[in-house]
């Protein structure tokens, strides 16, 4: 259950990042917060990693995963804001967020030989479906944008797949970290190319610092915690959380009107969580192999 609330909670804090980019200033565009929100986040992490004396550096740097991961981190960025900008923010996002989860269960089955079940599948149509409430159900689709979506949703998880990968030999927060500042250092060109804009004006400076490191730093390690410990197939259906953050962040904050849709939307999306997450077989194999290791150890 713990693992359960991280993700939730990462995926919440991550759920904001809508409500942040509409209150931040107008200078501020989609690829600059993208990219300085990728460079402030990992800045965070590493700083955070130096802290706690678990320096990314200090393991081994298995260059299959950390390239891997690193050019899915850069890869959703661009990608899902081409996507928004194409197709609108509701297709763009519910495009990305099923693909996210249907990639999730694959590399389950692919990886770990783990087949989604029944119970999954339930909580995802549940899900899904609550999601595509609180979209909004828009008509205005441009399939190259729906493309992009795809990619950045399967770079989600396949992101998440190299950083458990990586946490089979080291803590979580020098794992996250190890990936998201490679990915930082791949999308700090075209953060440089936008400085005057992220730097213009105190508003837009507290907006970037926000968008590193409260939906990337804490969101990130939070996600880590929960991806340690859960099947990625399990993980990626509580993301689905992010949206009904987003839609109860845009009816309280910034006063959108309340819609029968959009609470229904909301019910749904953590009925399919619930139904889905609250699973005792819902840990990673390598978990539990972990578990095993430390209970044989003490014996």
């Amino acid at each position: 259950m713990l693992a359960v609330g991280s993700v939730a909670l990462a995926t919440s804090l991550i759920g904001t990042i809508g409500t942040a980019a509409e209150l931040g200033p107008d200078s501020l565009d989609a690829v600059a917060m993208g990219s300085w929100r990728a460079v402030i986040g990992g800045a965070g992490l590493l700083a955070a990693s130096l802290i706690r004396k678990e320096a990314p550096w200090r393991y081994p740097l298995p260059a299959r995963w950390v390239v891997l991961g690193a050019l899915m981190v850069a890869g959703v960025q661009l990608s899902f804001f081409e996507a928004v900008s194409r197709t609108g923010v509701a297709v763009g996002t519910l495009v990305m967020i099923g693909s996210s989860v249907v990639a999730g269960g694959g590399i389950d089955w692919l990886a770990h030989k783990h087949r989604p079940g029944g119970r999954w599948l339930v909580g995802v149509v549940v899900a899904v479906g609550g999601v595509a409430l609180l979209s909004g159900g828009s008509p205005d689709v441009v399939w190259s944008g729906v493309a992009l979506a795809v990619v950045a949703g399967c770079g989600i998880t396949t992101f998440g797949f190299s950083a458990q990968q990586l946490m089979r030999d080291r803590p979580l927060l020098p794992a996250m970290t190890t990936i998201i500042v490679a990915g930082a250092l791949l999308l700090l060109p075209l953060a440089l190319t936008s400085v005057e804009a992220a730097f213009a004006s105190t508003a837009s400076v507290v907006t970037i610092a926000y968008l590193g490191l409260v939906t990337v730093t804490c969101a990130q390690t939070l996600w880590g915690s929960g991806l340690k410990h859960l099947r990625l197939s399990i993980a990626t259906v509580v993301g689905l959380m992010e949206p009904a953050v987003a839609a109860t962040l845009a009816m309280t904050v910034l006063d959108e009107p309340v819609t029968p849709a959009l609470v229904t939307g909301i019910f749904l999306v953590i009925s399919g969580v619930a139904i889905t997450s609250l699973n005792p077989g819902a840990s990673t194999r390598f978990a539990r192999s972990a578990r095993i290791r430390r209970i044989n150890s003490s014996r």
